[in-house]
């Protein structure tokens, strides 16, 4: 199944030529990271029309702590570097080699998770193929020939998944899957600022999980790794937050106030002195921080840094619930798009007009079209309510116990990214809004692995747990010794 999901994987990014997303600005700051910078392919351009894939090594002194994107999304352009020499591509790290290394990751992902699954053959396919029509939707695998720090978060959301499905399997397989689950979610927590709330269902989730090996097989001893591997992710996401850059906290801050609350208010001068500041900051509204005209901009900026909080922010959404459900509302429609529609995907030697966007796997994509936010997000939150139900009958199949667990998380994962991308940044809500996404899409089919791929097993036999009880302790002997 890894291997076939590998394949796969490739056949859909590279047949008919690669496939990438367009950098939106953000690429020179997660590029910085690796000491590298664009090669403009002849004709191409910098931004938003077509995926630039080949990367030069960047001038001295050109990438400085200011000007880079700290965290875990480094890793992937880190470890296409050799494999970019390997394949003879030519610069310094080329995006072609990083997107057939997540291929292979994909695999490997695809491999962790089929262990789990049990049952009937064809069922157990056909949950695999529904996890590949997530994982290869367009939404997704746009991001693998890219220089973005989504694409180190999404995988590490994908290994999370992958490992959290084993939690209810025998000791040792908890234990393999706890380190899978634990690695995932350190590298999506530490992927980008944004990513850090998933930190609190993947935290909560843990606080429930047992994993008894050796000698810590007691009711509390079992949950002692679940703990460390708390405290492991919980230390991830405080290092994100402590070397996040300072630039875009205020950077963000600003956005919600002008983009976000204020974009389209009727009365932009009276939400800026509810605000606390001056009235003719509403000339501001709707206006982005890179633009020609941006409210840093105004020699007043200095005076009123105090007002640009998020505990200004939060005050005043709680004053103005109309303010705050109008932005949920547009989240809504955010989150339906799927995927920025100002990103091409095609380098120019590909002969596309610029800015042209593939779909050659993109049904999860029509299905969120097609539905829409917030009936999507509805289903995925009764199928929440409706797993914590079932998960609450299913004691004696910890197996599905698992699927069902993860799925609940899942649906924290997407609430809290909604949460954040909405009232946290308010710009490039779409693009902002990937792990809330992939979280839906993954839940959706854990919920179809519960039902199809995780049957009740029949009660072992004696022999066969005192079997299991000595192999989880690691003193299982041979027989005859």
């Amino acid at each position: 199944m890894g291997l076939a999901a590998t394949a796969a994987m490739v056949f859909r990014i590279f047949h008919g030529g690669p496939i990438g997303m367009a950098d939106n600005g953000d690429g020179p700051y997660r590029m910085c990271a690796v000491d590298t910078s664009v090669h403009l392919d002849e004709g191409s351009w910098w931004w938003f029309k077509w995926a630039n894939f080949r990367y030069d090594q960047a001038k001295p002194e050109a990438c400085t702590p200011e000007n880079t994107y700290p965290g875990s999304g480094k890793l992937m352009p880190m470890l296409a570097r050799p494999l970019s020499h390997l394949l003879g591509y030519p610069g310094e790290i080329d995006l072609r080699a990083q997107a057939l290394l997540w291929c292979a990751l994909v695999g490997l992902a695809f491999a962790v998770f089929a262990v789990a699954l049990r049952g009937r053959l064809v069922l157990r396919l056909l949950v695999c193929a529904a996890l590949f029509l997530v994982v290869g939707d367009s939404v997704v695998a746009g991001y693998a020939a890219t220089p973005y720090s989504e694409l180190a978060g999404l995988t590490g959301l994908l290994f999370a998944t992958a490992g959290a499905v084993h939690l209810g399997g025998a000791g040792r397989a908890r234990l393999l899957g706890l380190l899978v689950f634990t690695a995932g979610s350190v590298v999506l927590v530490a992927s980008k600022m944004q990513a850090l709330t998933m930190a609190v269902p993947l935290l909560a989730l843990l606080l429930f999980c047992k994993v008894p090996v050796a000698r810590l097989t007691g009711r509390f001893s079992a949950r002692v790794l679940p703990l460390a591997a708390a405290l492991l992710i919980g230390a991830a996401g405080t290092h994100t937050l402590m070397y996040q850059m300072e630039a875009f906290k205020e950077i963000n801050r600003t956005e919600v106030i002008f983009v976000g609350i204020m974009g389209k208010s009727p009365d932009p001068a009276k939400d800026a002195v509810e605000l606390g500041l001056p009235a003719d900051f509403g000339q501001y509204a709707g206006l982005n921080w890179w633009g020609e005209k941006a409210a840093q901009k105004d020699p007043r900026w200095p005076e009123v840094r105090d007002c640009i909080t998020y505990a200004n922010i939060a005050g005043y959404l709680a004053e103005h619930p109309g303010v705050a459900l109008r932005i949920a509302r547009g989240g809504l429609d955010d989150f339906a798009a799927a995927r920025p529609d100002n990103l091409g995907s095609y380098p120019v030697s590909a002969g596309k007009p610029a800015g042209a966007q593939e779909h050659r796997l993109a049904l999860y994509t029509g299905f969120l079209h097609t539905l829409g936010g917030g009936w999507v997000l509805g289903l995925q939150a009764a199928l929440a309510l409706a797993g914590a139900g079932w998960l609450r009958r299913s004691r004696g199949n910890p197996r599905r116990q698992a699927f069902l667990a993860m799925m609940i998380c899942l649906a924290g994962a997407t609430a809290t990214q909604f949460v954040t991308a909405m009232y946290g940044e308010a710009i490039e809500n779409t693009k902002h809004l990937i792990f809330g996404i992939f979280a839906t899409g993954l839940a959706f089919v854990l919920a179809a692995a519960a039902v199809l791929a995780a049957p009740a097993e029949p009660a072992p036999s004696a022999p066969e747990r005192e079997e299991a009880g000595a192999r989880d302790r690691g003193d299982l002997v041979t027989a005859g010794s």
